[in-house]
């Protein structure tokens, strides 16, 4: 019935002459609006081309047919057509809306070379047509051109670095990693892989899977925290057993978070991947050595003197202040001396310490065994159990605890 007034003006219409007809009818108005990006995300984008349709003519007339290709970079991508049986009022105008939807798999399937750009050239090109007598044979042409944005990967970037525990069983280091997001579009948080090398040699390597998003144009901060034994360093590279330092390097790379079918995969090189390198050097903490280097007597009488002197071999670039000294020190089964030794000296960095400590045995059948064994010049076993606390300034450091557990036997000089 909607068309019942329109066909039976045309059918008059098509009584008069060509000339007559032409003078009725004139031509629509057409013109592109805009074209909009509703949507956008890693799958791909969501577009509608707006065109305005004027009818200039007092009756109404039939919304046109659309015949519809987009263009990537001049070649001819995706194609369609866009019909709805709707009429345009007489002096009317109506704004028609064409969905264009892209997908960057079939995008990159098709165009290899946008791989890693960041934009592409589009090209709209519509061929309008009206189902009316006259019009019916003309094509109406229009063309859009604009550019499409193309995903970009996350961006990774160093921020801090620091080593947040270290002991004499290993360490444990600390970087802070901005990952950014350079799309117009908020992603998912991406997964990223890394590894820790020391001397070229892979020694530990996991990954760190966030959540949530990432949104547009924003950048989020990720620890990435390793923990590396010494005996694993020395497995992997036997050779740094008696070295201070190591080379080492922080390998990190991130793709998108979620596939993107065309770039995720051997059909193209592997696929993409943001990759960070952090070159750096392994602190390897040398534990220190502790040994007893012999009895000096200092006094002989009722009470006897001894000063007991202990060794301490730092093989590091640091030097170590001592917390406490606690020990318990025997010589043939006799209980020389137990306590804790006051006001210790600092270690030094690499060198030996000697750090005396002056004991007195007032027992008499101590004495009269000492003096025998003085006398004699013989040598006596010795037994120290205790502990060494050590601190300093190294980043990372904290209490130390050095246990003493030293035996053998001596002379007394």
């Amino acid at each position: 019935m909607r068309y019942f007034k329109y066909m039976v003006l045309l059918s008059i219409l098509s009584l008069s002459s060509c000339q007559s007809f032409n003078a009725l009818v004139k031509e629509p108005g057409i013109s592109f609006n805009s074209v909009d990006i509703t949507g956008i995300s890693l799958s791909g984008v969501d577009m509608v081309a707006h065109v305005d349709v004027d009818n200039p003519n007092a009756f109404s007339i039939p919304l046109p047919k659309v015949d519809w290709q987009l263009f990537i970079n001049t070649a001819s991508f995706i194609q369609g057509s866009l019909k709805k049986d709707q009429t345009i009022k007489g002096g009317g105008k109506v704004t028609l809306d064409l969905p264009l939807s892209v997908t960057y798999d079939g995008l990159y399937r098709s165009f290899k070379s946008l791989i890693e750009t960041k934009e592409a050239a589009y090209d709209i090109a519509l061929g309008i047509t009206f189902p009316i007598p006259v019009l019916e044979s003309k094509v109406y042409h229009l063309n859009f051109s604009g550019v499409l944005p193309l995903p970009q990967l996350p961006k990774l970037s160093l921020g801090s670095m620091r080593i947040s525990k270290i002991d004499f069983s290993g360490l444990e280091l600390a970087w802070d990693i901005n990952v950014a997001n350079p799309n117009g579009f908020s992603i998912p948080f991406p997964k990223i892989n890394w590894d820790y090398n020391i001397n070229d040699v892979p020694v530990v390597k996991s990954s760190f899977a966030g959540t949530g998003e990432i949104a547009a144009g924003a950048a989020a901060v990720v620890p990435i925290i390793v923990s590396v034994a010494y005996t694993d360093v020395f497995r992997a590279v036997c050779s740094l057993v008696n070295e201070k330092e190591a080379r080492s390097n922080l390998s990190l790379d991130t793709g998108f978070p979620i596939p993107v079918p065309a770039l995720d995969g051997d059909a193209v090189t592997n696929g993409l991947k943001s990759v960070l390198d952090i070159p750096g050097t392994l602190p390897i903490l040398q534990k220190p050595e502790v040994s007893f280097r012999g009895i000096i007597n200092k006094s002989i009488g009722a009470t006897m003197e001894f000063v007991l002197n202990w060794e301490v071999d730092n093989r590091n670039n640091f030097g170590f202040d001592i917390g406490e000294f606690n020990y318990n020190f025997m010589v043939n089964n006799n209980n020389w001396a137990r306590g804790r030794m006051n006001n210790p000296p600092r270690i030094a960095a690499n060198g030996k310490t000697v750090i005396p400590l002056t004991v007195s045995v007032s027992a008499l059948s101590v004495v009269a065994e000492l003096v025998n064994i003085i006398s004699r010049g013989t040598p006596v076993a010795y037994n120290c159990t205790g502990n060494m606390s050590l601190s300093g300034d190294f980043p990372g450091l904290e209490k130390l605890d050095l246990p003493l557990n030293l035996q053998g036997s001596t002379k007394i000089q």
